[in-house]
């Protein structure tokens, strides 16, 4: 038998890594788990409702009361033929030729000496005449009478007759003028008196004329005040009228639109139930214990990393054992 040894020296280093990963596990209870995902899916359903169907359209009262407001105008005539009245009263052009006209028409003194020829009677020139004929007639009696009465005196030719028919004479000439300006002074005075009535008579008419136009004016005035008081009444009633009119319809508009109010809140309440519902039932869901009920399992890993380098010597060994027979 024969062999051989042969070989090299060698060194050997080794480095080992651990590391180690726990995890947990919640345990929940059956129950507590079917509700959490039931209330997460409501949630979940609600991502693909469309947001602008979960907003209540404007209700029809609503759409009523817009539309009526609109027209609440519609009565504006009526205030504009008030105020064309009130303006109309305001103005006082109407009463312009009253204010510059005199306080009364004129009232004019009349003279008896106007026209006083008028009042004279035009028979006074045979009158008069007629008066001086019969007065002469008398004075020739008179002369006559006296010469008789101086024929029986036996004076009829003397000094003495002469002085007296001067007397008689002038005596009868004094009558005759005295006749005539007395039937004429009587004819004027007569005349005058008659001018003077019909001057008087004159005047009162112009006063009375005067006094019945005042009162005429005052009475127009007057009654053209009450009508102007009777056009402000009136426009008075109408703008009353039209306010109430307007004032009935502003109650109704707030009317239906309070209602429409209320309504559209109702139908906006139904739109938004699954989202309330589904936030009361986040916020109860979030309200239970349910940490008391849940459990919890650990798992650790534990995980190793080894590195090695040799150095060292082959060792050969070569021959052979002796076989055994």
């Amino acid at each position: 038998m024969g062999f051989s040894i042969g070989g090299s020296a060698s060194k050997t280093k080794t480095t080992s890594d651990r590391t180690a990963t726990s995890t947990r596990t919640p345990i929940i209870p059956e129950w507590a788990s079917n509700l959490t995902q039931g209330v997460a899916g409501r949630v979940g359903s609600l991502t693909s409702v469309d947001p602008q169907s979960l907003v209540a359209p404007a209700h029809g009262l609503q759409s009523q009361a817009a539309n009526t407001a609109q027209n609440l105008g519609g009565q504006l005539w009526n205030h504009e033929g008030a105020i064309d009245v009130a303006r109309g009263v305001a103005s006082s052009n109407w009463l312009d030729n009253y204010m510059q006209a005199p306080a009364t028409p004129a009232v004019r003194g009349e003279s008896l000496l106007d026209n006083l020829s008028a009042y004279m009677s035009p028979y006074t020139k045979d009158v008069v005449d007629a008066a001086l004929a019969d007065f002469d007639h008398g004075a020739g009696q008179t002369r006559a009478q006296q010469d008789l009465d101086l024929a029986g005196s036996g004076a009829f030719g003397g000094s003495g007759a002469a002085l007296t028919r001067s007397m008689t004479e002038d005596a009868i000439l004094r009558g005759r003028a005295s006749t005539s300006a007395n039937l004429r002074d009587q004819a004027f005075n007569r005349g005058a008196a008659l001018s003077s009535e019909d001057a008087n008579r004159r005047q009162q008419a112009a006063a009375l004329n005067a006094q019945v136009t005042q009162q005429d004016w005052n009475q127009r005035v007057s009654q053209y005040m009450a009508g102007q008081d009777q056009r402000l009444r009136a426009a008075d009633q109408l703008a009353g009228l039209a306010n109430g009119y307007e004032a009935n319809q502003r109650a109704n508009i707030t009317a239906q639109a309070e209602l429409g109010d209320a309504l559209r809140g109702i139908e906006q309440d139904y739109r938004q139930a699954p989202i309330t519902s589904t936030q009361q039932l986040v916020a109860m869901l979030s309200g239970l214990p349910l940490a008391l009920f849940a459990g919890e399992q650990t798992n650790e890993t534990e995980h190793a990393k080894t590195t090695s380098k040799k150095k060292g010597v082959s060792a050969t060994l070569e021959g052979s054992w002796p076989s055994m027979k």
